[in-house]
This record gives structure tokens, C-alpha cells and sequence, in this order.
């Protein structure tokens, strides 16, 4: 059984996933002679180092071995025989035949055997390099023939029998065939006046309607009638040497040097090592049951599989394989922004948008205008509007704008466009601008998204949760309780529905807007992971949700569902990865719009390795079956066991099976339970694991099944199964076990009567003991709990004590924050960290403005207050993973890990801002507290004294340049 469906589009060659396989993976020699599928579902590859069997994961390997009988290792030829034999011919002449897993040796014919064949009455045909051809009847008696019997060629390389019983030989010398039922066959030499050019002829296929294809040292051709015609004009003079029909007929061509072709409805393709083809010498094509094309060549093997996703990169002419933005124009045409540059995707036509001055520009957010106008945001040159390819406004710092870096743009109907910057939000009208920060209302500095409802509501994502604008005033949403939401990435309104879902690191989350209330759909409702960058709709019934761990496709109404309560968690989704034909599971974020939902239903998303590209409506081509599965190796305590039932010596202590689940998709997600009967009660669930093993089981009989299965996939219908039974030793045997049991049976009697009579003796003594001991005991426990009762008291005083000297050492007496000494070891810590992973890692030093007069004109006293009320301050402010400390007398530290520069100013001014809003009243009257920030980060710095310094360089910066302010 398949694991995918047939599919009726040609796929182009350049949009096949390809994977190689090589010595490195595991095969024996890189030259592949040929390739087969075995009825059992395992791949096959001739080498000359021997036959190489694979399940998708492990190749085993069969050469020259008693297993085989094999005269050499070099394996040139497979047959599969319409019974299911598989049959191997290679040097030396040898041959094995191979049977439900076992082993059948044949007389060697002393030479290089290049293809085999059973024809229509059973007899066995070799052709060979130098020996001509040989048959091996059904009897078992072996004719050579030669040119003695007009066979003139010596090197035969293909041999085949087509559907009126005619068997053909590919020569070194020509075409031959011959009718095998006659009793001595006469071998026919087709002439070059039939269209045929006398010439080396290396392949031979059958078209499903019967029709022959000859591949030769001067092309390809069809006979046609009594003749034969060139098979394309492309084609004339190239070396062919193995031909293939795959299940669409599509004719698979390999050549000697220019690698593979393909003859189909899209007409003659080619991929050569350009492509990424191992060699251009191609040996062997086959196609497995999956669909998957195998080609193999000199320097391994190359796989060619259709895939759900195609992708658009450098190869075809994109700018930067690292792409931000993607946007469709209402010309149809496709922006793509990449970090090097834009371009414009017009059907199969990828164009070059020119930037600034002829340089590229970095592209991080797209929109387009009502006018058609495409707004740019760039990285590092702010905003530029293009009209017909060409720009035709520029904004910057220049300009007024507060940052470069637009990571969000929003033009409206009124003229006006919304950017969003690592800076801030602002609103540019008629060249005009307004700039938002944060105390204005918004909850961060940087600006992640922008959108707004049909009901004129601004929808801001920030790198700090979310707000709203409406009526000229900014709303803050409450995020914190959703598992602390801080980075909203994206939003997502359907054209009939008031609701607006939120893509975040917390997952997602939707506002309902007839309760004007937020549910969230996260890890704990069944989302595989947290961080969701874009969400783009599949015709209002599947979102697709781009992620760092690949595409995600959920049901609209089980995530409405979920958020809604009426159903408990996610269960069922898809998650599409590079096995799927992603170039890499990669997407990006924190750019708008990072996914787009194009007009004629294919959606794009952005990724670090080019556009990942999927139609829905061909999901329906790729849907995965339940895997066969063989049990691959039985061992008993080491010895090796074959065939389907096996019985093990009395002691056999290990028993160990392997299995396999014979799919090639995706075999390392292949999920695999066992049972065995006489032994387990119910499945035994393995995961991928693909070994059971019992040890010390009982004697008996017993039954190993093993399924497999794809996750959220069928269990295979038909378990694979091996029986084995172990014998018992001597005294494991029933009717030794009764007559050992019978004998104990008296002896214990015996026993029994003269242990009672002991019994009773002693039973008077020990009375007499146990009253004299419990007295004493009785004394003695009294006492030992008064001197257990002490010793308690006094070490519950000694750990009182010593907690308060721990806590004395480590922790500010008067804030309740860390004392330096605390800090600087976890300075010293969370440094090398940071370097170890290359984190950001921020130090904020903090002193407060005039401390020493406030202690002046009011007393130390209120500079306590002062100091106990700005470290509550700095510990509400700050997460679970950053430290606080008091640095000194009126000096505070603030380590912020994972955290850029940009980052801990955000932090500084909401503490700075903080500060300035605390009422002193209570305190003191007519007191007013602020304080000055020095901010430094990690890069470049080798030790983390050096950060101290930076950090302190930067405070008296501030503290120069007027204080209350932030320097870094």
C-alpha cells in the first residue's frame, strides 16, 4: 500500500524535495548498478560492494557470505519476479534468489551477469558482459548462447519480454530479439533501414500499452509499427542508459554524462549535478510504491518526492534566501521582502525591485495603499513608497522619523499612514508626522503590528503586549494573565466577523467582540509549542500559522471552540517541516505581513531559507497511509534466528526483535506499538524505538506482533508476526515440577510436627522474658524522649540562627533586594552564560538624583523610605529571570538577560517614568524623587567587569548631562 495518493498534476522536476543517500548514510559504495522494491516494501541497491537492503533508516548489507552464496560481493542486476522473488545477478556469474527473507543460492555462470529475467514459462534468462546469454530452465538445465548460435554480441546489457511474449536484448552490437518457445531460438538483428541506428543499445521499457523504448548510445527511440522513430528531437545523439515509466507514464531518462530527463506533458526536463544531482552518470531509476523517484547514480543516490510545499529561492532568482515580508498587490503580482533586496513575483517571472541609490534595501514590513501605492519598511532606511517599480517618497531619521527600523506599516483611506518602529509608533499625514511612545499609552517602544477593524479601531502589536487606539487615546489590553504575553507578532480579522486573533509568544489569543473579552488558545489547550509569527486563512475553515518549528494547520471552529470553552483542547492538527518540502521549518517573524493568503488560494509564507509555498487544494494528494511493517531480526541470546517461527533452547534468557516500518516519508516519525502474546495483556506503545526486548521468560509458547503507524495515523491492519516457543529445562518440565512438589509436600509435614513441639516449649520461657523486659523499656523510652525533646529545641535555635547569617550575607537589610556581593556573583554567572549561548545580556546601574540631600533637608529616615520604596519599584517592574540588587548607599543594579540594548532602555525609561509617578506625599512633603540610568550590553566585551565599567561610564554620563535620563 502507498503512502500517498496519485496525483493528476505534473509536478516540474525543479519543485521536487530531493534527499541523497551516499557512503556516509550507510550504503556500501556510491556506484548504484540498479534499484528494486521488494513485495515486503524494502529498497534494494546493486553496488559492487554488495547488495544494500533499506527500511527508510539502516541499510543492511549482503554480500559474500554463506547466507548468500554469493561467489563475490559486486551485485550488477535485480529481477522481481511476478511471484515476488527477488532475484540478484552480479560478478563472477553469481546468483541467489531471496524468498520470504531467506537465502536460495544458484550455480554461478563463471561472468558478469547485467540483467536477469523470468519470462512467461518460468525460464531464467542472464544477459552477461563478454558470456552472451544464458537460460536456466524451469528444469534446471543451463544453455549458453553464443555467436555460434547467431547471437553475434557477446555484452548483452538489457533483457525484456514484452506483452506478446517477445524477448529483447539491448547489445553492445545492436537490438536482438527472439521468440522463446521456440525449442532453439533464433536471434534477430534489427536493421538500421527499421529506423534503429546499429549502435551500442543499453536500455529497454515497455510503455503500459505495450509499446517498446530503446535507449541507445545515440538517442532514444519507440518502435512504431515494424520500425522504430526517435523518441524526441532533444534527445538525438545523447547516451541513454537506463529508461523508466513511471505510474503517470511519464518516461524517466538516465544518461551516461548529462544526468537524468524527463518526458512528460511539461516536455523534455533535465536535471544534471548543477541541480544537485550526485553525478551526471546515471545506472538505475526506479520509482517505490510512494510514488518517490530513486536515481542512482556513480556517486550515490538521489531521491526526487513530490511534496505538499515548493519553494521560491536564490536558485529561481529571488534577491536573499532570508525572507521578512511577502504582500500580494491587487494586480496579482507578489512583493517579497528578503534582508537583500525586494522583488516582484509575477507568475512564473521573479523581477528586481531597485532600492535607494541602486543598493538593495533590507525589507521588513509591506503594505499597499488604496491608491496601489506599496509602502516599504526597511531595516536600516526607514520608509519608502514606490509607484510603477520606482520610488517616489523616502522618510528617515532625516525626516523626523523617531527609528529606521519599520517593522509594521498601516496606510489608511484618509491619506494618513501608520509605521510602526523599533522607536515607536507614528502617524504620517500630508508629510506630516505625530510620534506615539510609550507615555502616550502604548506598552512598548517597539512596534511588531499594525491593523484595523472595519469599525476604525487601531490594533497595535508591540515587543510588550497590545493596545488599542480609538478616539485619539491609546488602551492598554491586559495580557500579563495569559501566560504573560509580551511579543504580538501579527493579527488576523476574517471580512465577517468583528472578533481580531492575536499570533504571540503565548500562542493565540482572540478578542471577542461580543464580550469584549480575550481567550487564549496556547500550550495548555493542545498547541504543540508557543511562539505563533503569522496566521493566514484557508476559505474560512483551516488557519495556517507560521512558526519557528514549521506550519501549523488548525480548524477554525476547533480553535473558536477551544477559546469558547465548549471544547477542552486541540487534538487535531497538521505540522508541515521540511519533510514536507519546506526548504527549511524556519519562518520569520516580527515583521508584517509574514505569510500571505494569495487570490487564487495558494498561501506564502516567509522563511530563513526562500517563500515556502503550499494549495491547500492539493493536501488531498499527500495523504499519508498506514506504513507496512516487517519484523526484521529475531536474536536468542545472541544467535540469530530467520523465517516466521523459530523455537529456542531450554536457559534462553534474551530475546530481542527488531522491526521496521517499510515507508521512506517520514521514517524517523514512524510510531510503533508490540504485543506478546503469552506475556504482555495489551499493546506496549514503543514510540519510534524499533527493538523489543524480554529477558527470563517463562517456557512456553508465544506470538510477537508489532504494528506501525504514522502519528494521528492508522495502526497497520496487518501486524507483522514471528512465533517462537521456548523449550523447558529438566526441572521445568510438569511432571517433574509434581513429583518435586509431592516429596516437599511430606517433608513439610514432617517439619511442621516437630517445629510445634519446640514451639510450645519455648513459648512458656519467652513470656516470662518480654514482662521483665517491657518494664525496663518502659523506663528507658521516658528518658530518651526528655533528651530528644532538648536536642530538637537546640537545633531548631541553631537553623534559625544560621538562616539569618545566610540571609545577613546575601541580602540588603533595609530594600530586601540583593547585596552586592549577592550580585556580583550572578553577574559573573549569567556573563559567561550570555557568551556560552551568544545572549544579549543588559546591566543597568542606578543612583538616585540630590540622595544625599534628601537625607539632608529631611532626615535619613526618609532616604530609608526613599530607598525601600525605589527597590519595591524595580521588583515589580522586572521578570522572573532578571536580578535586582542594591549596589550601594544609593545606587541600585539591574541584570537583564536575554535582553538587547534597545531593550533594557525600554525597561530603564518605564522604570524612570515609574519613579516620576510615585506620590511622596506620605513620604515627606514637597519631596520629588528621580534617578539617573547608565545601560550597557555585553557585545563585545570579554569580562564582565568590563560591563561594570560601561555601565558606570555610561550613569555619570547621564548624571553629567543633567540627570533624570537614561544613557546607553
Amino acid at each position: 500500500m502507498s503512502s500517498f495518493q496519485v496525483w493528476a498534476r505534473t509536478t516540474p522536476l525543479t519543485d521536487y524535495f530531493r534527499e541523497s543517500l551516499t557512503t556516509r548514510d550507510g550504503l556500501p559504495h556510491n556506484t548504484i548498478n540498479a534499484i528494486t522494491q521488494s513485495n515486503d516494501g524494502y529498497l534494494w541497491f546493486a553496488t559492487w560492494e554488495g547488495a544494500a537492503r533499506y527500511d527508510g533508516r539502516n541499510f543492511s548489507l549482503f554480500g559474500r557470505t554463506a547466507e548468500t552464496g554469493l561467489p563475490d560481493l559486486g551485485i550488477r542486476a535485480f529481477h522481481l519476479a511476478s511471484n515476488g522473488d527477488l532475484l540478484l545477478g552480479g560478478s563472477r556469474g553469481g546468483m541467489a534468489l531471496v524468498k520470504d527473507g531467506r537465502w536460495q543460492h544458484l550455480p554461478a555462470i563463471g561472468t558478469l551477469i547485467n540483467d536477469l529475467l523470468r519470462d512467461h514459462q518460468g525460464d531464467l534468462w542472464m544477459a552477461t558482459e563478454g558470456g552472451g546469454l544464458f537460460r536456466l530452465s524451469k528444469d534446471g538445465i543451463r544453455t549458453q548462447f553464443t555467436a555460434k548460435d547467431g547471437l553475434g554480441p557477446s555484452v548483452i546489457y538489457r533483457v525484456l519480454q514484452d506483452k506478446e511474449g517477445l524477448i529483447w536484448l539491448a547489445t553492445q552490437q545492436g537490438l536482438y530479439w527472439f521468440d522463446p518457445k521456440m525449442p532453439s531460438p533464433v536471434f534477430t538483428l534489427v536493421a538500421t533501414d527499421a529506423g534503429l541506428p546499429l549502435t551500442s543499445v543499453f536500455a529497454l521499457a515497455q510503455t503500459a500499452a505495450g509499446e517498446l523504448l530503446v535507449g541507445t548510445e545515440q538517442g532514444a527511440f519507440k518502435k512504431d509499427g515494424s520500425g522504430f522513430v526517435p523518441l524526441h528531437q532533444q534527445l538525438a545523439g545523447i547516451a541513454v542508459a537506463t529508461l523508466m515509466l513511471d505510474q503517470q507514464q511519464h518516461l524517466w531518462i538516465g544518461t551516461i554524462n548529462r544526468g537524468v530527463m524527463r518526458l512528460s506533458d511539461l516536455g523534455l526536463e533535465q536535471l544534471t549535478v548543477s541541480e544537485g544531482l550526485p553525478n551526471n552518470r546515471v545506472l538505475a531509476l526506479w520509482q517505490d510504491k510512494e510514488l518517490s523517484i530513486w536515481i542512482g547514480t556513480n556517486s550515490g543516490v538521489l531521491r526526487l518526492r513530490d511534496t505538499p510545499f515548493t519553494n521560491l529561492t536564490t536558485s529561481k532568482g529571488l534577491a536573499d534566501n532570508y525572507v521578512r515580508t511577502l504582500l500580494q498587490h491587487q494586480d496579482g503580482s507578489v512583493w517579497v521582502g528578503t534582508s537583500n533586496g525586494l522583488n516582484k513575483v509575477v507568475g512564473q517571472q521573479i523581477d528586481p525591485v531597485p532600492g535607494l541609490d541602486g543598493n538593495p534595501v533590507s525589507a521588513l514590513s509591506l503594505a499597499q495603499g488604496p491608491d496601489g501605492d506599496i509602502w516599504v519598511g526597511s531595516y536600516a532606511e526607514g520608509v519608502l513608497r514606490y509607484r510603477n517599480n520606482q520610488i517616489i517618497e523616502h522618510y528617515d531619521r532625516a525626516d523626523g522619523l523617531v527609528s529606521n527600523e519599520v517593522r509594521a506599516l498601516l496606510p489608511l483611506a484618509d491619506g494618513s499612514v501608520w509605521i510602526g518602529s523599533s522607536g515607536g509608533l507614528t502617524r504620517l499625514k500630508d508629510g506630516q508626522m505625530q510620534h506615539y511612545h510609550v507615555a502616550d499609552g502604548l506598552p512598548g517602544e517597539f512596534i511588531t503590528a499594525l491593523h484595523q477593524s472595519p469599525d476604525g479601531r487601531l490594533w497595535i502589536g508591540t515587543g510588550s503586549g497590545a493596545a488599542v487606539y480609538e478616539q485619539g487615546k491609546f488602551q492598554q489590553l491586559d495580557l500579563q494573565q495569559y501566560e504573560d504575553v509580551h511579543y504580538v507578532f501579527s493579527f488576523y480579522q476574517a471580512a465577517n466577523s468583528a472578533d481580531v486573533w492575536f499570533a504571540t509568544d503565548r500562542g493565540l489569543l482572540r478578542f471577542d467582540a461580543s464580550n469584549k473579552v480575550i481567550k487564549q488558545l496556547g500550550l495548555a489547550q493542545g498547541l504543540p509549542f508557543d511562539k505563533i509569527f503569522a496566521i493566514v486563512a484557508e476559505q474560512d475553515q483551516y488557519f495556517w500559522l507560521s512558526s519557528n518549528r514549521g506550519v501549523l494547520r488548525i480548524r477554525q471552529q476547533d480553535a473558536v471552540a477551544i477559546t469558547n470553552g465548549t471544547l477542552p483542547k486541540l487534538v487535531n492538527y497538521e505540522l508541515y517541516g521540511e519533510s514536507d518540502g519546506m526548504q527549511s521549518a524556519q519562518c520569520n517573524g516580527g515583521s508584517m505581513p509574514a505569510a500571505a493568503a494569495l487570490n487564487r488560494g495558494a498561501l506564502w509564507f516567509a522563511t530563513s531559507q526562500g517563500v515556502a509555498m503550499v494549495e491547500p487544494s492539493r493536501l488531498a494528494d499527500f495523504v499519508v497511509k498506514t506504513p507496512p511493517v516487517v519484523v526484521q531480526k529475531i536474536s536468542a541470546d545472541g544467535q540469530i534466528y530467520a523465517g516466521s517461527a523459530a523455537i529456542f533452547p531450554p536457559g534462553t534468557r534474551r530475546v530481542a526483535l527488531q522491526f521496521a516500518g517499510l515507508s521512506y516519508v517520514m521514517p524517523t516519525r514512524i510510531q510503533y506499538r508490540t504485543q506478546l502474546l503469552g506475556f504482555d495483556q495489551h499493546w506496549v506503545e514503543r514510540g519510534p524505538q524499533q527493538v523489543a526486548e524480554y529477558t527470563n521468560l517463562a517456557p512456553g509458547a508465544y506470538r510477537f506482533v508489532v504494528s506501525a503507524a504514522y502519528p494521528d495515523g492508522d495502526w497497520s491492519a496487518e501486524p507483522a508476526q514471528f512465533e517462537f516457543v521456548i523449550e523447558p529445562r529438566l526441572w521445568q518440565r510438569t511432571d517433574f515440577i509434581v513429583s518435586v512438589g509431592l516429596a516437599l509436600l511430606l517433608l513439610l509435614v514432617l517439619v511442621y510436627r516437630v517445629r510445634m513441639l519446640s514451639v510450645r516449649h519455648n513459648e512458656m520461657r519467652l513470656r516470662q522474658q518480654v514482662s521483665e523486659k517491657t518494664a525496663a523499656l518502659q523506663q528507658q523510652a521516658t528518658e530518651l524522649r526528655q533528651v530528644v525533646t532538648e536536642k530538637s529545641a537546640l537545633a531548631e535555635q541553631l537553623r534559625q540562627q544560621a538562616e539569618a547569617f545566610a540571609l545577613q550575607a546575601r541580602e540588603d537589610g533595609l530594600t530586601g533586594l540583593a547585596n552586592r556581593r549577592a550580585f556580583d556573583e550572578q553577574l559573573a554567572a549569567e556573563f559567561a552564560r550570555a557568551a556560552r549561548l551568544q545572549q544579549p545580556l543588559c546591566l543597568v546601574l542606578i543612583d538616585i538624583d540630590y540622595f544625599k540631600r534628601i537625607n539632608d533637608t529631611y532626615s535619613h529616615l526618609t532616604g530609608d523610605a526613599v530607598l525601600k520604596r525605589l527597590a519595591g519599584l524595580i521588583k515589580a517592574q522586572c521578570r522572573d529571570i532578571d536580578i535586582s540588587a542594591r549596589w550601594g548607599g544609593e545606587e541600585f543594579a539591574l541584570l537583564l538577560p536575554q535582553t538587547s540594548l534597545e531593550q533594557g532602555r525600554e525597561v530603564c525609561e518605564r522604570l524612570r517614568h515609574g519613579l516620576a509617578q510615585l506620590e511622596w506625599q506620605d513620604v515627606a512633603p514637597g519631596l520629588t524623587v528621580t534617578a539617573s540610568f547608565g545601560v550597557a550590553v555585553n557585545t563585545g566585551l570579554l569580562h564582565y567587569e568590563k560591563l561594570i565599567s560601561r555601565a558606570d561610564t555610561l550613569l555619570y554620563q547621564a548624571k553629567a548631562q543633567g540627570r533624570d535620563q537614561v544613557c546607553g
